[in-house]
């Protein structure tokens, strides 16, 4: 456990590290294929469209993956989504499987890995289609679509209105995945976004760092950000995987409710975390959790937030390894005001593994020891506990926190109330 906590600080503080790819691939020109770009995206600037929705095959994107060949559709896709942001067009996607198997080419994505960087006022429907993360990005970094605006972090700029409904990314992790090292790889990231969502959406077959992700560092730009009704499938693979954390939200007034979060690999029940909530006033509910070693943590970090408040976490069903609700305080920070209600929590550890995998189970447990910390006003009531298997004694408990909460009609199956395994 203390491997997977401490690679959390890795995931979200640097995102900027590149991959250590040993494979010989020819060097870009940077300056010549930004030349390139800004004539193809000229013969789409100045022309005028009177629908509001625009389909991605007017601006070449072509859905012809075949399961081996395809376009590589990088170019013709990052030219849709500039000229959609600038005329404020929602851009649906054509009906078929869109490979992207090359890097964007801004400053930005040469610092950050991004595939596509994102602009505001986007709003991107995919139904019917299928984006293909292409066999370039074996063992390497990348964000698919990316709100990392610029080349060093403190000048990432604010976003505003971005939107993903119903796409489908397929990560094709039976041919891409980390194999020489941890790499930070992701879906989606909002950075510092002001109203963005993805709903319907499904994220599958990866070994990926993240998800979804939103916010960075301590400037708390990003708010409302909303994450519901998707579905994400067997995130995590390799060995090399350290960490994965599924959402990872460092937003203000921000929620995750009615997801599907399935994962079926060994690898995934001893390292993945469903969701993060990193910032005040955000909700994580209704959501369906299997496979992962916890359902979340609740995070107040020296490099984010001093102080998060007003949290709530509700009618989660989660079947998982560990704990479901670990409270992460670096010193000298505080979490106010939590509800943890009504969720249904089972635990059962994986046999064959050691207690740095298989830790605390039950439903609250504390990641860190941190003396100079608080949290104030933790309501828990009406959870429901199961630990149907554990593999050391003392780790089947119902909380292992030192915190002070008000506790209420909570029951637990095969647990003891109030023992520590610390």
């Amino acid at each position: 456990m203390v491997k997977n906590i401490s690679t959390l600080l890795y995931i979200c503080f640097f995102p900027t590290v590149l991959a250590c790819n040993k494979k010989k691939e020819a060097l870009i020109n940077y300056p010549l294929e930004q030349q390139k770009f800004q004539k193809e995206y000229s013969k789409f600037s100045s022309l005028k469209v009177d629908n509001d929705t625009i389909n991605g095959s007017f601006f070449g994107i072509k859905a012809d993956f075949n399961g081996k060949t395809g376009t590589d559709n990088r170019k013709a896709l990052q030219i849709a989504v500039d000229y959609c942001s600038k005329n404020k067009k929602t851009l649906v996607l054509p009906k078929g499987k869109i490979l992207l198997n090359s890097f964007g080419i801004s400053d930005a994505a040469k610092s950050h890995n991004n595939i596509i960087d994102l602009k505001s006022n986007t709003t991107i429907n995919g139904s019917g289609s299928e984006i293909i993360i292409g066999n370039f990005f074996d063992d390497k970094n990348f964000i698919v679509f990316s709100g990392f605006n610029a080349s060093e972090p403190l000048e990432f700029t604010k976003l505003e209105n971005i939107g993903f409904s119903h796409i489908t990314i397929d990560f094709s992790s039976s041919t891409s995945y980390m194999k020489n090292g941890y790499r930070l790889r992701k879906a989606i990231e909002f950075g510092h976004t002001i109203n963005g969502y993805v709903t319907q959406s499904i994220f599958k077959n990866g070994d990926l760092t993240c998800a979804i992700a939103s916010g960075y560092g301590k400037k708390n730009i990003s708010s409302n950000i909303k994450i519901f009704n998707n579905r994400f499938i067997n995130l995590i693979k390799s060995e090399e995987n350290e960490d994965h954390t599924t959402v990872y939200i460092n937003s203000q007034f921000s929620e995750v409710y009615n997801n599907i979060f399935t994962n079926n690999s060994t690898r995934g029940k001893l390292i993945a975390c469903a969701t993060e909530l990193h910032n005040s006033n955000t909700k994580f509910y209704k959501n369906t959790i299997s496979g992962y070693t916890r359902m979340m943590y609740v995070a107040a970090t020296d490099k984010e937030n001093y102080t998060i408040t007003n949290i709530n976490i509700s009618n989660n069903t989660a079947n998982i390894t560990n704990a479901a609700i670990y409270l992460w305080l670096d010193q000298s920070t505080a979490i106010e005001n939590i509800i943890i209600e009504n969720n249904n929590i089972t635990s059962t550890h994986v046999k064959g593994y050691s207690m740095l995998y298989n830790g605390t189970q039950g439903l609250l447990a504390d990641a860190r020891n941190n003396t100079i910390t608080s949290v104030t006003n933790m309501v828990v009531r009406n959870n429901n506990i199961n630990i149907k298997s554990t593999a050391f004694k003392g780790r089947a408990v119902k909380y292992s926190t030192n915190y002070k909460f008000k506790d209420i009609n909570n029951q637990c199956s095969n647990c003891k109330d109030g023992n520590y395994y610390k």
